[in-house]
């Protein structure tokens, strides 16, 4: 995973937005939505040996639901704020608040990320413009806090239930119990196996915002 601060030296990304879930990934703006099919939900399996990796594997599902549904909704408000369709690319907000601001926007580093300011009086459209877009911009950076401390859990997690299926067999369980339990193995592994892949999708969903916005703003 890239440094953060490096961020400013990347080239323009394209935004992949909000995420696929463990349930249904809320519906996204174009633009900002990885078109995947959803991942299975994870369960618990009733195998307390296998259920203690599923279990913390959900947490994290949860986690970065959490996280994609507040940058999902961080975007359309700011496509709301300056009246761009919400099927429209985040670029086209940002142009269009580069248009209405007529030069009087800057790029400010807050801490690690940037931010947007204003250098002279601007219209109270503008403002608002400001606020949705900074508003996305917290929500990136808390994505991409939280994403760069599951790294490690989320890779060790898919290393260690790989070999879960293959022992079911020797589990000694009821034909019924076995073909039942089969099932939310599979699923849950798939699910737990693309928890590493989720993370680093969220991470760069929000590097792109904060590389379109020194794109747009920053020249």
């Amino acid at each position: 995973m890239r440094s953060l601060r490096l961020l400013f030296a990347l080239p323009l990304l394209t935004l992949l937005g909000g995420l696929p879930t463990a349930d249904a990934a809320p519906k996204a703006p174009k633009g900002t939505s990885a078109k995947e099919a959803p991942l299975p939900k994870i369960e618990a399996t009733g195998i307390a040996e296998f259920d203690a990796v599923f279990m913390k594997a959900k947490t994290i599902h949860d986690t970065l639901d959490a996280e994609d549904k507040q940058l999902v909704e961080a975007r359309k408000q700011v496509s709301i704020a300056l009246g761009v369709a919400e099927d429209q690319p985040l670029k086209t907000a940002f142009d269009e608040l580069k248009k209405r601001a007529n030069g009087k926007l800057k790029v400010a580093l807050k801490g690690k990320m940037p931010r947007l300011e204003a250098t002279d009086a601007i219209p109270e459209n503008v403002q608002t413009g400001i606020d949705a877009v900074n508003k996305l911009l917290d929500a990136g950076e808390h994505a991409i806090d939280t994403g760069t401390q599951l790294v490690p859990e989320a890779k060790a997690l898919a290393d260690a239930c790989v070999a879960f299926p293959g022992q079911l067999a020797g589990m000694g369980l009821d034909p019924m119990k076995l073909m039942e339990s089969s099932k939310k193995v599979g699923n849950n592994v798939k699910a737990t196996g693309a928890t590493p892949d989720r993370v680093d999708r969220l991470v760069k969903t929000s590097e792109g915002v904060f590389t379109d916005v020194k794109s747009t703003f920053g020249e």
